[in-house]
């Protein structure tokens, strides 16, 4: 598996727009990998978590065509992760022409917002309907949580995030022939249920990418912050990580975090690493 990491910041972006706080100031003034778009992750240019507002940016900047997606798998509904025009757009009005059918899978509730969201949009119709599906060459999925699914090589399993849960919020177990991937944002401290069924299928990841909202000295509430994300790390590196596997932060806010060399030098002393936007990890 080709995995790159197209955002990995909270929902405001990094740094915030309008904040001149330490945190915020240095990551202006250094850039690189303190400049962060919002969360969005690509797998093998075909599958993508999370369809949102900064990823037609970060293709132009890490030259990476999105013309190749024929999966879209939606963690939940919220506008940091979901952008309507993008699926507008593939509307025949806006003239797009050959175009990759797309399969966009999510739980019930979030496919419903996400309907309502582009119906408010524009008036092309529901995407529950076979004529405005066939009219933005899209089929939608539901996924149902701890029920497999396989889409073309990949097997794909949804867990309940602990966020969003009026949108039954997912994150994604996925798997091939060759590589294994679980991605956790935008969650909480992740419920029993699912270590339990991790347990019983016996699975072992390649990568886990992780929520990493809040940083050192931050209590985790809505997500996590560094001392429950440093637990989940050290469950998923006994219980659920093969021996090669690695474990990556994400979706970063400036809440206690620090300049991004100096936060890769702490988070290495408990096992896991930073991402940063444009990241590529082969798997």
């Amino acid at each position: 598996m080709q995995i790159q990491f197209l955002g990995t910041s909270a929902s405001p972006a990094m740094p915030l727009p309008f904040c001149q706080c330490e945190v915020c100031t240095v990551a202006r003034h250094r850039g690189g990998k303190n400049l962060r778009r919002r969360s969005s992750l690509l797998l093998n240019q075909e599958v993508l978590l999370d369809l949102g507002p900064d990823i037609v940016t970060a293709s132009y900047a890490y030259n990476i065509p999105l013309t190749g997606i024929t999966v879209c798998l939606q963690t939940h509904p919220h506008e940091d992760h979901f952008d309507p025009e993008l699926i507008i757009s593939r509307h025949p009005e806006y003239g797009s022409q050959q175009m990759t059918p797309l399969l966009l899978g999510g739980s019930q509730k979030t496919l419903s917002m996400l309907d309502v969201l582009i119906q408010r949009r524009c008036a092309y119709g529901s995407l529950f309907t076979p004529q405005t599906q066939q009219a933005l060459q899209l089929e939608v999925v539901k996924i149902s949580p701890y029920s497999p699914i396989t889409l073309g090589p990949y097997h794909i399993i949804g867990y309940p995030a602990n966020h969003a849960t009026e949108h039954d919020a997912l994150l994604y177990s996925i798997t091939d022939n060759n590589a294994a991937l679980f991605y956790g944002t935008d969650t909480a401290a992740i419920v029993e249920d699912v270590w339990h069924d991790l347990k019983a299928r016996n699975m072992r990841y390649d990568l886990v990418v992780l929520d990493h909202t809040y940083g050192i000295g931050y209590p985790t509430s809505d997500h996590l912050a560094t001392d429950e994300f440093i637990r989940h790390a050290h469950r998923f590196a006994q219980d659920h990580l093969k021996d090669t596997g690695r474990i990556y932060a994400t979706h970063l806010s400036h809440e206690g975090i620090r300049e991004h060399t100096a936060l890769q030098e702490y988070a290495s002393h408990y096992g896991y690493h930073i991402a940063y936007d444009g990241l590529q990890v082969t798997i």
